[in-house]
């Protein structure tokens, strides 16, 4: 059993009182970060299932979550996973472009997506559930209805300063338990990605898939209020006569970032491999082309990973 809107309505008066910065829009919304695979297989297919659901039908397409930690507990396995805020320890381990001596047991999202709800309309569905943290640890117990939601701690579950406890690290975790599937149309409310290049790469992708209908809800994170950026992203890639231009996050990572440039004449089926090799982050750099004038599908990868793919009209240079 869900709650009631009342309570919802007291959660958020609360906690968004609270609280001056980025915070502050936390108690309005739920989050899910996929990978960008992931999310437009979700939007494709109008819902979001539980896990057991989309193994059973073949859509998990890049399990992010390690089998040591997955393994541990399968409460919540038929149910649909949200959280009560974005930066999470779990995307914390996960997201970002990175080297693969830097992934997290073997796991990593490196064009991470974070699909956020409207979190009255998913609280107050009769079937939800919530936790007061992870559901992968034997410590999170779970509860439903307004005198369920009064035990779940929230000044552990928005604690965001720096050295958690533990158990403040379990807290951050807390989870919305909904029936699966969790159809988007009535609870969607923004896709949010990391960079410029990101949103592009997003529209570009939703228009791609037949869902231009969506692409008003694509924006792109300011400061650190959504995700940690603390690995590499396409920054920006813009165009010109004979050119293309672009920048790379920072990363945490060590080292040079590599970085892979592919442009796809969709129309006559031929691709170029426009540039290989190491850049330094945050530094503005131009690749030259000599193509003819036309329409060109430029695909990026940074450290071996899916990083962009757009659409661009590309002139020859002077």
């Amino acid at each position: 059993m869900g709650i009631s809107s009342a309570r919802h309505k007291a959660h958020v008066d609360e906690w968004s009182a609270k609280f001056s910065n980025y915070k502050k829009k936390w108690p309005r919304y739920l989050f899910r970060h996929e990978p960008v695979e992931n999310a437009i297989s979700v939007l494709k297919a109008g819902a979001l299932t539980s896990r057991q659901d989309a193994v059973a039908n073949g859509v998990l397409l890049n399990d992010i979550a390690p089998t040591q930690i997955i393994q541990n507990r399968e409460d919540a396995h038929s149910k649909v996973r949200l959280y009560f805020r974005p930066r999470t320890p779990t995307q914390y381990h996960i997201e970002g472009i990175r080297k693969p001596a830097d992934y997290y047991m073997g796991k990593h999202a490196g064009f991470l997506v974070m699909l956020v709800f409207d979190s009255e309309a998913v609280l107050t569905k009769g079937s939800t559930q919530f936790s007061c943290g992870n559901m992968q640890s034997p410590y999170s117990n779970v509860y439903d209805g307004d005198a369920g939601f009064d035990n779940l701690d929230f000044s552990g579950t928005y604690h965001d300063e720096a050295y958690p406890s533990d158990d403040q690290k379990r807290q951050r975790c807390a989870e919305v338990l909904a029936e699966s599937p969790l159809h988007i149309e009535d609870t969607l409310s923004a896709i949010v990605v990391r960079t410029d290049a990101d949103v592009n790469t997003m529209k570009y992708l939703l228009n791609r898939e037949g869902l231009a209908n969506l692409v008003a809800l694509v924006k792109k994170s300011e400061g650190t209020g959504v995700f940690f950026q603390r690995f590499t992203a396409l920054q920006y890639v813009d165009t010109a006569p004979g050119r293309i231009i672009y920048e790379v996050k920072g990363t945490a990572s060590g080292g040079d970032i590599q970085v892979d440039i592919t442009i796809h004449d969709d129309a006559n089926n031929h691709f170029y491999d426009l540039y290989s090799g190491g850049l330094e982050p945050y530094q503005a750099y131009y690749t030259p082309h000599k193509l003819p004038a036309g329409e060109y599908r430029m695909v990026f990868r940074l450290e071996g990973c899916f990083a962009h793919e757009s659409l661009a009209y590309l002139t020859p240079g002077i």
